[in-house]
């Protein structure tokens, strides 16, 4: 400001020199001397001689013209020499000349001066004096220029933008008036009132033109644009002011330009002015700000590691931009699969930002990174400090449901329910967000295979929202949990409940895929198909998948019609895949099976032969040159037979089909009735192939076959020659043990414990020992020795608990002692054998229900017969024991109709016993002719099971007892006892011959 003050000063020292050059003729010089004087010191920077001469002036010349120029003077002297009392002075000197052009200057001063010293609104006050004291053009744009700022200064943007509008108005061409024009519309920017800046740079434009500050708009009026969000405006007006801008301006406008480029997605646009705004600023801070800006530019491009590069860049700065660029850098590092670095760049943050900005988004989004490596304890270690702080987390219950999949994920259960359930607590977000919680909860134990308390935490949130969003999707996930247990039964009820309710949700489609496959999975092949056919119909497959589920299903509905036998339409729904990839060979494979189900073996030959051509390097492709053979086998054409077979052994050599092939040569000679050449083949199955898997049938083989040539059986001299030859054979420990077990077969008991026992002894393999102990036991039951085959089973279980065996040895420990009559102990072996996984739930439910029954808790027992019948509804045993129950509590009805669909359909021990209990329901309802009819059914009907055959002629003795037939009384317990002499029953039934 100090340019404006000497042009002020000059252009009143101007005005004085005119005045007095204009008097000087009626002036004497003796009369001016002193002011003369003093104006030559005034102007020296001699204040105090100045003031001395102006001072001597004024005494001197009372009336002279010049008195109140001398006053100005001698008061802006003193203010210099005396600035603390400078308004003192020009306050005397304004009511000393109130009308003066000095006024209205010391006023103008005075105003600068309270402006200067920020006390605005005494310098509003001087400048207003000034002007209603009258100005002349110059001097009064000047001072309202000055009154606007002021007043703008004092927070008056109202009263100043009206102050510089009257400017423009009033002086219109003055310098002042586009500078107002400006600032007014700078002004408007300041306060984010970007509409009213536009209209007031617009106007500067319209009124001004040419104006240098015109040209100044440019910058304004895009940054006016810009914060409107009228991005192509912007450019435009930036771009139309770049030639006219220099430093920091240019700077300015280069880096607008570049952002309104990227609101607007031209991604290369804004790439070009970020890098120019970067050039421009390097080592400012300002070029941290460009570096943010041009990583979301990358970022939108998908070009994840250049972002993170520069969001890299951006962080080396301060504030607010170096928090959010080091959080964009990690997130970028995410994106880009460089979990590692990403890692690193949240520990960063975590270690330079404590609190406040974007600490918890941050924090969270480093403890999802976390997780989604593996690192658990670390995504723990992060959540912690979040939920443990005094700060208010606007993301609460996403952070604890975090928290709850981290500690199950690390397998910290009980912690993760515990986060879990404060997720649901959070008080401050509505029941949706709960809901959410809660379903997440039920989704990590989901995936965690967790599927028990998944489906019932599912469960629950559907029966508490079914008609929400969640509540509809929990249904599914229900189904699916239970459908994971393997509890098909279940599932497809609420599959199916969930396809009626919810038919155009997102998940009708893969519900009607699941649905197919549960009543598949329980081999409800009849009722599979509609839900495959309504999928492939109706349903797009998902676009990635590693299976084609259209592919698919086509060949499910296939399968389900070949496994019902409708075998034509196993073959059209078969050729609807063919071709496919992959799939295509195995639906040509199973045409090929179809006709040969069929009974079409001319149509199976050939399309295994085309097959084959097809898709020679198929999987399938050896079995079907193998099955090409077996039909001819099959077909008694057994030349043809050994010819296929051979072409499997050239084709295939060295393969288990080959070995397959090897023995089925020897089964065509043998069932030709050429038993050398059988033989001779057996034995090149153990010459060429002796670690085939079918060593041991060959074995037989030769066995068979010399015993129908009428020769002696020399099969265990050729094993021990097999033996000897090959003694590190995979298959020697096998051999022997076939040994072993060829005794238990032929019904040896004592000689296969002799085996088995020393089998266990020599051998190295863990393979078989359980099968050995197994059978072990077995021979100790037969021989009557429990006590022995109870610590072999016990072996079994304790030693290899997770062989296949050691489910086996479960249930026949649960089986002896409840013969024994210690139903708790068995109920307890049935239990562990529960938690041997869903293929043994079905053994295991029944065991339980029957060790439960016996000790008379019928609701208990009725719970596990049920759960059975629940996870299979046509599982016999289950229904067997839901009619036990019935029993007894005398529902004699619902019994019988249990046991009567299980007796007219199943020929195992199950339908025997069903059959039983017809005839006990029937002799305690006093019933004696149907149950003589019902147990007479057993003898007949189940002959292979001694001990329901004897139970039942005890019973139906009795009966004819009661009927007064105490001949046909007599005649069945002789039978019993004949027939029968070992069991319990026949020891009864000789007491009551004995009391006759």
């Amino acid at each position: 400001m100090i340019y404006k003050r000497i042009f002020s000063i000059l252009c009143l020292l101007c005005s004085v020199l005119i005045s007095l050059s204009l008097q000087a003729q009626d002036i004497q010089s003796s009369s001016v001397e002193y002011y003369e004087k003093g104006l030559t010191l005034f102007e020296n920077g001699l204040f105090e001689e100045a003031a001395d001469a102006f001072d001597t002036f004024v005494n001197q010349q009372k009336d002279h013209n010049l008195r109140s120029s001398s006053g100005f003077y001698l008061a802006r002297s003193k203010a210099y020499l005396d600035s603390v009392n400078t308004r003192t002075y020009y306050e005397n000197y304004i009511r000393s000349y109130p009308r003066t052009q000095f006024t209205s200057q010391l006023l103008f001063e005075l105003g600068n001066r309270m402006e200067n010293n920020d006390q605005y609104g005494q310098a509003i006050e001087h400048y207003q004096r000034a002007i209603k004291l009258g100005l002349n053009d110059e001097a009064g744009a000047r001072t309202y220029y000055r009154l606007a700022e002021a007043s703008a200064k004092n927070g008056q943007n109202v009263q100043a933008r009206n102050h510089f509008l009257e400017l423009a108005d009033k002086y219109p061409r003055s310098e002042w008036a586009p500078k107002a024009l400006y600032a007014r519309g700078r002004l408007y920017l300041s306060e984010n009132k970007y509409d009213s800046s536009t209209v007031a740079f617009e106007t500067l434009k319209k009124r001004y033109p040419n104006n240098e500050m015109t040209r100044r708009v440019g910058t304004a009026l895009g940054e006016s644009y810009y914060q409107q969000g009228r991005y192509e405006e912007a450019i435009t007006a930036f771009k139309d002011a770049l030639p006219n801008l220099e430093g920091d301006l240019k700077t300015k406008a280069v880096y607008l330009i570049a952002e309104s480029y990227n609101y607007l997605n031209k991604l290369d646009q804004a790439s070009s002015y970020y890098l120019q705004h970067i050039n421009r600023t390097k080592g400012t801070d300002e070029e941290y700000t460009a570096h943010y800006g041009l990583g979301w530019v990358y970022h939108k491009q998908e070009i994840y590691h250049w972002a993170s590069d520069e969001f890299g860049k951006a962080a080396e700065g301060s504030g607010k931009i170096s928090r959010k660029a080091l959080y964009y850098k990690a997130v970028n590092e995410k994106l880009g699969s460089r979990y590692r670095q990403s890692l690193e760049s949240f520990r960063t943050f975590g270690d330079r930002f404590k609190k406040g900005f974007w600490v918890e988004k941050a924090y969270y989004e480093w403890a999802v990174t976390a997780y989604e490596v593996g690192r658990y304890s670390e995504a723990i270690e992060v959540l912690l400090p979040l939920v443990r702080s005094d700060e208010s987390l606007e993301w609460k219950s996403k952070i604890f449901t975090l928290l709850g999949e981290s500690y199950f994920a690390n397998k910290e259960y009980t912690r993760a329910l515990q986060a879990f359930d404060e997720a649901e607590k959070v008080t401050d977000v509505d029941d949706a967000i709960k809901r959410q919680a809660r379903f997440q909860k039920a989704w990590v134990q989901y995936s965690n295979q967790a599927y028990e308390p998944a489906q019932s935490a599912f469960e629950k949130i559907y029966d508490n929202a079914p008609n929400t969003d969640l509540g509809k999707e929990a249904l599914f996930w229900s189904a699916d949990s239970y459908y994971n247990m393997k509890h098909y039964g279940p599932a497809s009820s609420q599959y199916a409940a969930f396809i009626e309710r919810y038919p155009d949700h997102k998940l009708a489609g893969p519900a009607h895929y699941s649905l197919g496959w549960s009543y598949f999975k329980m081999g409800n092949y009849q009722k599979a198909i509609q839900p495959f056919k309504t999928f492939r119909e109706n349903y797009e497959p998902p676009e990635e998948a590693l299976y084609p589920y259209d592919t698919d299903t086509q060949l499910r509905i296939g399968d389900s019609y070949y496994a019902v036998g409708n075998y034509s339409e196993a073959i059209s729904n078969y050729q609807k895949a063919v071709g496919a990839e992959p799939g295509g060979d195995y639906a040509m494979f199973q045409i090929a099976n179809s006709y040969y189900r069929a009974e079409k073996s001319y149509e199976a030959v050939k399309t295994f032969r085309k097959f084959l051509r097809i898709y020679p390097q198929s999987q399938f492709s050896q079995q079907s040159q193998y099955n090409i053979a077996y039909i001819y086998l099959n077909t008694e054409n057994y030349s043809r037979a050994v010819e296929e077979f051979q072409t499997v052994i050239n084709k295939y050599p060295n393969t288990s089909w080959a070995a397959r092939a090897q023995y089925n040569i020897g089964d065509a000679y043998y069932n030709a009735g050429d038993y050398e050449k059988a033989i001779s083949s057996y034995k090149e199955v153990m010459e060429k192939y002796p670690e085939s898997e079918y060593i041991i049938e060959a074995v037989n083989g030769i066995q068979y076959a010399q015993l129908s040539g009428g020769k002696a059986d020399s099969s265990s001299a050729v094993l021990e020659d097999f033996l000897a030859d090959n003694p590190r054979s995979s298959m020697a420990d096998r051999l022997r043990f076939r040994q072993a077990d060829t005794r238990m077969q032929t019904g040896d008991y004592k000689g296969a414990i002799k085996e088995f026992q020393q089998y266990l002894r020599i051998t190295n393999s863990e393979e078989l020992q359980p099968d050995a102990h197994f059978n072990l036991a077995n021979a100790y039951e037969k021989t009557g020795q429990v006590e022995k085959a109870v610590q072999e089973y016990q072996i079994i279980v304790s030693d290899f608990p997770n062989s296949e065996r050691s489910s086996s040895a479960l249930t026949s420990l649960g089986a002896i002692a409840s013969r024994r009559g210690n139903y708790q102990q068995s109920f307890d072996y049935f239990k562990q054998l529960s938690q041997k996984g869903a293929k043994y739930q079905q053994e295991a439910n029944i065991g339980m229900g029957n060790a439960q029954l016996q000790m008379e808790n019928t609701d208990q027992a009725g719970g596990y017969y049920q759960t059975a019948l629940d996870t299979n509804p046509n599982y016999d045993p289950a229904k067997v024991g839901l009619a036990k129950v019935e029993i007894q509590e005398n529902n004699y009805s619902e019994a019988r109709n249990l046991l009567s669909t299980v007796a007219e359909s199943n020929t195992t021990e199950v339908g025997a016993e069903a059959q039983y209990l017809l005839g006990m329901i029937a002799q305690q309802q006093q019933s004696y002719e149907k149950a003589v009819k019902a147990y007479a059914d057993v003898n007949v009907l189940y002959k292979a099971f001694d001990g329901w055959v004897s139970k039942a002629m005890l019973n139906q003795a009795k009966c004819y007892i009661r009927l007064n037939k105490q001949g046909e009384a007599r005649s069945t317990l002789n039978t019993l006892v004949d027939n029968y002499p070992d069991t319990p029953q026949a020891g009864e039934a000789r007491k009551l011959l004995n009391e006759e």
